[in-house]
């Protein structure tokens, strides 16, 4: 029998693949007790594209993480991203609510409005998760919490997230094939909201951007609840690929050249600084101006932040929330990111680590697990969401709801 009292989550991204495995102690405190951290191989832009690769590095993360435990392990919470994720703004209206003395607005009303909230969606995708973002009651607006409210007709405006079936199933099948169950999936950006974002800063309005190895996601949070998520394709690998060309080295020594050497500012560093590099014989040697290597990130960095000016632009945001932006992910470490980002983007600038938790290990106290340890909150902090997912084998559905509405139940009031 399952042990109920442990969660795990698998962050299965593009450079990495990191298994946490948590249980709630007898005094209501969360503690990490295995975690496994292995270079992830068969995903590329938040896409598998060798599945068997992708099990084997999945496996062998979670063999890690699990060594010490002699407890079954449960099923796992895992997070999706991948340019194929899109977000859209979708009403939904309850009618006839007649309006009676005896008639009030019921848990029940909100179900219905925010189900007819649902997106159209072709054969190809899935429907992930409908954010209720506010409720009409009548001609009133803006209203948080409609329940116990009296009128003749409940609206909805929702924030609802689908993704391609076909890339979503590739997931489950690569966790599926490395014996394990999926019980729930969440969008990146909402899992890394969950690690590093403060309830005030959701509530006032804050931009997160988390810089993975293929990918970058911004979500957009406002009034306590995400309103926007997009996929920017450059990540990590991008910054490390552009390295590899210009200096004609191997992708595996780009990056220790990167992790090393690399600053998001070329005038930070001394001119004359320079460093060798190995050439792919694995025989020349050529030497290197460290400022050289710091404007070929510069440039990146540059396009990156661009870009995600631009995606808050087609939020439909006028000026930057109060909150500012937020950075995480692997690519914040970058030195410099945040003087760069504080002479493009206007407002307040910030990097954020993953909230502490009992066990998480010192090395895991970085930008680039906050998706990681995201996902293990996400699926602690919404049980009500879990359901048991199959992949699609032409008989089956991708995934089995339990109750589908219930877990929909924990978006509606958001906690204050």
């Amino acid at each position: 029998m399952i042990n109920t009292n442990l969660y795990m989550a698998i962050d299965v991204g593009t450079t990495k693949v990191c298994t946490l495995i948590a249980q709630v102690t007898p005094s209501g405190e969360l503690e990490v007790v295995g975690s496994g951290v292995e270079p992830s191989h068969g995903m590329h832009k938040g896409l598998v594209v060798d599945l068997r690769e992708m099990q084997d590095a999945i496996q062998s993360s979670v063999a890690l993480a699990s060594e010490s435990l002699d407890r079954e392990l449960p099923g796992a919470c895992i997070g999706v991203t991948g340019c194929h994720i899109i977000s859209s703004i979708t009403t939904g209206t309850a009618s006839n609510l007649n309006g009676e003395d005896h008639r009030v607005i019921t848990r029940k009303d909100l179900d219905t409005a925010v189900k007819q909230s649902q997106p159209k969606i072709s054969s190809g995708q899935e429907l992930l998760h409908v954010i209720p973002k506010s409720y009409h009651v009548d001609s009133l607006q803006g209203v948080r919490n409609p329940i116990g409210l009296k009128g003749h007709q409940l609206s909805v405006e929702s924030h609802t997230i689908v993704g391609e079936a076909a890339s979503l199933d590739n997931v489950v099948r690569a966790v599926e094939g490395a014996g394990l169950a999926v019980k729930s999936m969440v969008i990146e950006p909402l899992a890394s909201a969950e690690a590093v974002l403060s309830a005030e800063e959701k509530e006032i309005g804050v931009v997160l951007v988390d810089i993975g190895g293929g990918t970058s996601d911004v979500a957009i949070f406002k009034d306590g609840v995400m309103i926007y998520t997009a996929v920017i394709p450059v990540g990590g690998y991008q910054f490390t690929n552009d390295i590899s060309i210009a200096l004609g080295i191997p992708y595996e020594e780009a990056e220790a050249v990167k992790l090393r050497y690399g600053h998001a500012i070329p005038e930070y560093v001394d001119a004359d600084e320079a460093f060798d590099v190995t050439s792919f014989d694995d025989e020349t040697t050529h030497q290197v101006k460290r400022r050289a290597l710091s404007r070929s990130l510069n440039d990146r960095g540059a396009e990156l932040l661009r870009l995600t000016l631009l995606k808050i632009r087609e939020s439909g945001l006028e000026v930057m929330p109060s909150g500012g932006v937020v950075f995480t992910g692997g690519g914040a470490n970058l030195p410099g990111w945040e003087d760069l980002s504080r002479e493009v983007v206007p407002g307040l600038v910030r990097i954020a680590v993953p909230k502490d938790i009992s066990g998480l290990p010192e090395e895991l106290k970085s930008p680039t697990y906050s998706t990681s340890v995201g996902i293990l909150l996400w699926g602690i902090h919404h049980p009500a969401e879990q359901r048991t997912y199959y992949h699609q084998n032409g008989k089956a559905p991708f995934w089995k709801g339990r109750r589908w509405m219930r877990w929909l139940a924990q978006f509606m009031v958001p906690n204050r």
